[in-house]
């Protein structure tokens, strides 16, 4: 008769083996050929997010009888970094996540969800959202705020927000920099996607990387 330890085991096993993957498929995207006028890197990260909620909303839903679904924020945060930092690993930058951008020795912190540096300059700021949530009245100004704080130490910077459900009250027209995948219309009307890419977002921050070349 298996243990109760020896029954887990199948679940620890595969989810200790998921570094090991993680490592393969971030050494093999550093060597990949990118093409930005296509949609891969989005649909990749979609894909990812589908398997999270897959995985945790019927673990939650239908196994555990759970009201809460597991917080999507942090996966999407860290699922944008991977393919960010692989993306930009050739192009002699740094990609970071809650780095404080600062100057000084000031207390106060300032840490985007990804912040990306060419040696000590900051280039850009991507503050990433999977949707506009409770604040969704006062996100633009929420991120307005935000920009003008970063550009105010850091002008040159090229500063954008990326969200998996588009933000609702802003005009994606007027603020090209503030961007979402899908338009949330509920199970019924399905998700419609808005077009709208991060390979968008990184030829913008491919640009200002070139200026300050």
């Amino acid at each position: 008769m298996n243990s109760l330890i020896n029954i887990d085991a199948t679940f620890c096993n595969q989810y200790k083996e998921l570094l090991d993957k993680q490592k393969k498929i971030f050494h093999d995207l550093i060597d990949y050929t990118y093409d930005l006028s296509k949609d891969e890197i989005t649909q990749a990260i979609v894909q990812r997010m589908n398997s999270f909620w897959y995985f945790h909303v019927n673990n939650n839903k239908n196994l555990l009888n759970r009201e809460v679904n597991t917080n999507a924020a942090d996966f999407f945060t860290e699922t944008c970094l991977f393919f960010v930092k692989a993306f930009f690993y050739n192009y002699e930058v740094d990609v970071f996540s809650e780095k404080n951008i600062l100057k000084g020795k000031s207390k106060k912190r300032l840490r985007p969800d990804i912040s990306i540096w060419k040696n000590d300059e900051l280039i850009a700021v991507i503050e990433l959202k999977v949707s506009d949530g409770w604040n969704r009245k006062n996100m633009l100004n929420h991120l307005e705020e935000r920009r003008k704080s970063i550009q105010a130490i850091w002008p040159n910077a090229y500063f954008g927000a990326i969200s998996y459900w588009s933000f609702s009250n802003i005009d994606e027209i007027l603020y090209p920099d503030y961007i979402g995948f899908f338009i949330h219309k509920g199970e019924k009307g399905g998700h419609l996607p808005t077009g709208k890419t991060i390979e968008l977002v990184l030829d913008r921050i491919l640009k200002v990387n070139q200026s300050m070349s």
